[in-house]
């Protein structure tokens, strides 16, 4: 007998039959199908986004094209970067879990689409320079975080000569970030000038456009890295952060078998974080390590709050 069949087996029962008439005999089919409605399907994980893995084969994953160290589209195809080996790392430990070989298919994300692809199902996972938060939250779901860091605006050194006013630039911001609210509330009086990648914002500060680009501090230096020709920058304000955000994959809503085989692979990169000995430490040293484009090192505080992440007792 099904489930519904048993509910409306059970309420025949409880109210006497048979019933006689038809005006009833709807009211009843109309209660028990509600029933069935407010029941917990018997096997939610079977659409979800492992078992379209095992079916396929595949991970359908997307990552900035202009963020590196986080990630970088090459010229000769394919992504490299921070997000790529995380990626990486949770395809491997999907295999484990799946039980057969799964490819990692990359696809390039924008900050207006990203979090739209994951939540019409087109992509399973980004991992990339998102930050979570409540309105976002409404429409996906976040892993656990991987990075932490803060907010700053960066700017030609010859620009930066004693006490700048932060709030009488022109800052370049990137439309669709927190970036944008941070920079809005911390510096109201700023001028901000939206601009749809970090490479046009760049672009505008090289031709100067603005004297400023905000974001978290390790995107800005990664592409002021990149840009041709070199300049000398720097990071303002020089002692802190406007705000801290931290990172997260973004993942679909309402999946929990797939959310925690990926918040499992990052709290296991993170054992042994605080004492300078894990798996993220190697993934990470790869990419901003002193033997890297860009040395950004791992600082205790961070060290402390990535070690601290995890809520699951072992």
């Amino acid at each position: 007998m099904t489930g519904f069949s048993h509910r409306l087996h059970f309420v025949v029962t409880r109210f006497g039959a048979p019933l006689r008439h038809a005006g009833a005999l709807l009211a009843l089919v109309l209660f028990a199908s509600g029933l069935a409605h407010l029941a917990p399907p018997a096997d939610a994980a079977a659409d979800g986004v492992l078992a379209k893995i095992e079916a396929g084969g595949v991970i359908h994953a997307g990552t900035r094209a202009s963020a590196p160290p986080f990630a970088r589209k090459l010229e000769a195809g394919g992504f490299e970067g921070f997000s790529v080996d995380l990626l990486e790392a949770i395809r491997v430990a999907t295999e484990e879990s799946v039980g057969r070989s799964v490819a990692l298919e990359l696809h390039e994300v924008t900050p207006g689409d990203r979090l739209q692809r994951v939540a019409a199902g087109e992509l399973d996972i980004v991992c990339g320079i998102t930050t979570p938060t409540w309105d976002r939250e409404a429409l996906v779901d976040f892993s656990v975080p991987f990075f932490r860091d803060g907010t700053r605006v960066l700017t030609y050194r010859e620009q930066a000569t004693g006490n700048v006013d932060l709030g009488r630039l022109d800052i370049g911001v990137v439309e669709g970030t927190t970036t944008v609210t941070i920079i809005g509330e911390e510096l109201p009086t700023a001028n901000l000038h939206h601009f749809p990648t970090m490479k046009d914002a760049m672009a505008a500060l090289a031709a100067g456009e603005v004297n400023g680009v905000a974001n978290i501090g390790i995107t800005l230096l990664g592409l002021a890295a990149k840009a041709e020709p070199r300049r000398s920058v720097v990071l303002l304000p020089r002692t802190y952060a406007l705000a801290m955000e931290t990172l997260a994959c973004v993942l679909p809503q309402d999946d929990s078998p797939w959310r925690d085989t990926v918040n499992r692979v990052i709290i296991d990169m993170f054992a042994g974080v605080e004492d300078s000995n894990s798996r993220y430490d190697e993934i990470y040293d790869r990419w901003f390590g002193r033997n890297s484009e860009i040395f950004y090192p791992l600082d205790r505080d961070n060290r402390n709050y990535l070690s601290t992440v995890s809520i699951w007792a072992r």
